[in-house]
C-alpha cells in the first residue's frame, strides 16, 4: 500500500522559494497601491491581483472603485517606482468586506403536531406495510416528544 507523502515534502527547495517570491512581490505591489492613494482610499483596498500587464485592485465598494479610478496613472507610475513591475493598466473590482454575510431567509420550523399529522398521512396513502409501520411508529414518536414535559419543542 502507498502512503500519501507529507505535505511539507512537496513544497521544499526551488518550489517553495518561488512560493515565497510569488506572495512577497504581491505584498510589495499591494503595499505600494495602497502608498499611491490618499488615506482614506488606501484603507478601502482589500487586495489585488497581478496580472502581466494588468494591476487588478479590489476595493469594498463601487463608489470608492469610482474614486481609485481616478487616481490610475499616479498609482501605476508610483507601485513602478517602487518595485520597477510595470503595468499597463489599472482596473478595480468591487468585492465586499469579508465581515459581510450573505443574507438568509429564516427557515420556517413546522410544529410537531403538524409534522406527525403529515407522517400519519404518509402512512395511510403508502402501500408498503413495512413503510406504513414505520412512518405510524414516527408519527406517534414525534407526538410522544411533543407532549413530553421536559422537552419544549412548541
Amino acid at each position: 500500500m502507498h502512503r500519501p507523502e507529507p505535505v511539507a515534502g512537496l513544497c521544499q527547495g526551488a518550489a517553495l522559494q518561488l512560493i515565497r517570491a510569488q506572495i512577497e512581490k504581491h505584498r510589495q505591489i499591494l503595499d505600494a497601491a495602497r502608498k499611491a492613494l490618499p488615506k482614506f482610499l488606501a484603507d478601502h483596498c482589500i487586495d489585488c491581483v497581478i496580472k502581466p500587464d494588468r494591476l487588478i485592485l479590489y476595493v469594498d465598494s463601487p463608489a470608492w472603485a469610482a474614486q481609485i479610478r481616478f487616481y490610475a496613472p499616479h498609482l501605476l507610475s508610483t507601485v513602478q517606482q517602487s518595485t520597477g513591475h510595470r503595468f499597463q493598466d489599472l482596473v478595480t473590482r468591487n468585492t465586499f468586506p469579508v465581515t459581510t454575510k450573505p443574507r438568509r431567509k429564516p427557515i420556517g420550523v413546522s410544529s410537531p403536531g403538524f409534522v406527525a399529522k403529515l407522517l400519519k398521512d404518509c402512512a395511510l396513502s403508502s402501500p408498503s406495510g413495512e413503510l406504513k409501520d414505520a412512518l405510524l411508529r414516527l408519527s406517534q414518536t414525534v407526538l410522544t416528544l411533543r407532549n413530553s414535559p421536559s422537552q419544549e419543542i412548541d
